[in-house]
């Protein structure tokens, strides 16, 4: 999204005129505003935004807006309340009005990864080390959020410009892009690219470790290596497209990408885990859809086989071992998906 589209957005929300998601989008992004973060901002949105900020100190104490927003501009003014804290409204008061330690401009302290061009001059460049042993969140311009982990480094423009969206990390951290189809957000880092549309994931690529891992929330995302060096293996995939309760692992060392299911997959879409003489095709079927995850196995063997159980709220790997345990069958992973496998069944 252009950075004048998400000006738009802002106006948007002021006037209540916001769905549901983009309200979620808009209040995640200003709570990543904190007092670590500097923001290099014109008048006018520096006014926009100093005037959400009062009126959010307004109703969280007074319940009406302070004196102080008639000295902001009219187009800037909204009788809306801003459901959130008023620690957040000081700290964004804070960084409106003097700009702390943690983000700088950076004309030559980060350089471009090799075989990345830069896309803007280098003036135009921040970088955000996060040296705390706190996760530290940075609001991007453009609606997207990122959760960065101690010991951590993001290099983003301070605006974006042209088709696509691009950082550069170091460490991990957390995504929460704001979804624009037309401009793809890519991070890279020094091993591999992520490329997504709108999305919420994980990246985790610290110096000096043997991996690269990109871990999905929700949406899904294409994880690629930076090169193909020589000695990579013919077969080896060119890329990843990895959804949630997935992640994609670059080893560097064996040139080796990989996509497999993450350690404990979460519930994605909650389901009657109750099964009274149920088919196993069916209770299978009932996990995917749960996790998210796909399940392979031979329809003709289990075409035969039930099952009498209720499985509550054990984690998937957990609720596999039960069914197993009932049918006296096994399962694997590989490449992201579950290998269920299951002796014929007689018909009754």
């Amino acid at each position: 999204m252009e950075h004048s589209d998400f000006r738009a957005l802002l106006g948007r929300y002021q006037r209540g005129e916001c769905t549901a998601e983009e309200q979620r989008r808009i209040r995640a992004w200003y709570d990543g505003l904190g007092a670590e973060q500097q923001l290099d901002l014109d008048a006018e949105e520096r006014a926009a935004l100093l005037a959400t900020v009062w009126q959010r100190i307004a109703t969280q104490t007074t319940g009406r807006l302070p004196t102080v927003a008639s000295a902001v501009p009219a187009a800037s003014r909204t009788n809306r309340t801003w459901p959130s804290s008023l620690a957040w409204a000081a700290a964004a008061v804070l960084v409106l009005g003097t700009g702390l330690t943690g983000v700088y401009l950076s004309r030559n302290a980060v350089s471009t990864p090799e075989g990345e061009p830069a896309r803007s001059t280098a003036a135009a460049w921040v970088v955000h080390t996060n040296p705390t042993a706190r996760p530290v969140a940075v609001a991007l311009l453009d609606g997207t959020l990122v959760t960065l982990a101690p010991a951590s480094s993001l290099k983003y423009p301070r605006r974006f410009q042209g088709p696509q969206r691009t950082v550069y990390l170091t460490g991990e951290g957390f995504f929460d892009v704001f979804h624009d189809a037309a401009h793809p957000f890519l991070v890279y880092t020094d091993q591999v690219v992520t490329t997504v549309l709108g999305t919420s994931f994980t990246v985790r690529a610290h110096a000096g470790q043997p991996s690269v891992v990109v871990r999905v929330n929700t949406g899904r995302v294409r994880v690629a290596p930076r090169s193909r060096a020589a000695g990579t293996p013919a077969n080896a995939p060119a890329s990843v497209v990895v959804v949630p309760n997935q992640q994609a692992v670059y080893s560097a060392a064996r040139q080796q990408l990989r996509r497999e299911l993450v350690a404990a997959p979460v519930l994605l879409a909650p389901q009657p885990f109750v099964f009274d003489n149920r088919p196993v095709a069916e209770v299978l079927a009932a996990l995917e859809k749960a996790y998210g995850v796909s399940i392979a196995y031979d329809a003709a063997a289990v075409r035969n086989c039930t099952l009498n159980l209720s499985l509550g709220s054990e984690p998937l790997f957990k609720k596999l071992d039960i069914i197993c345990e009932a049918l006296g069958a096994t399962y694997g992973k590989a490449d992201g998906r579950i290998l269920f496998h299951s002796r014929p069944c007689l018909p009754e």
